[in-house]
């Protein structure tokens, strides 16, 4: 499973497929773990360890020579009936997109922290 990095056009035309009279506002959003407040995890799919700090995933990335930890950033979208609608609860109107068996699917974000717990798998903090 990869969660992240994904391809936004392809994102975008795969929501605008599912939910053909909606429109479809792509975002990123942070990768929350509600179940895990510190630590290190490994998550299916992904060949580097993630690091939990107060509920939040992040990942190390080498930038200029120098080892910088930055947040794990997901792509998500929220579908409304129009550019300028306001959502008040998006229950059911915010999902997390993700590539599966070479194919792109996508979560309302409850289930997608539902379905992550089978997921991760927490390490040693050594």
């Amino acid at each position: 499973m990869q969660i992240t990095n994904l391809d936004k056009e392809q994102v975008l035309a795969c929501a605008q497929a599912a939910f053909p009279n909606s429109y479809i506002e792509l975002d990123t959003a942070d990768f929350y773990i509600p179940s895990i407040e510190q630590g290190k995890i490994q998550v299916e799919g992904v060949d580097h360890p993630y690091y939990v700090s107060t509920h939040y995933a992040y990942e190390d990335r080498l930038v200029n020579g120098n080892q910088t930890r930055y947040k794990v950033a997901l792509t998500v979208f929220f579908v409304k009936n129009d550019p300028f609608e306001v959502l008040y609860d998006s229950t059911d109107k915010y999902y997390v997109a993700f590539i599966q068996n070479d194919t792109v699917s996508f979560l309302t974000y409850d289930a997608f922290h539902a379905h992550m717990l089978h997921s991760i798998k927490k390490l040693d903090n050594n």
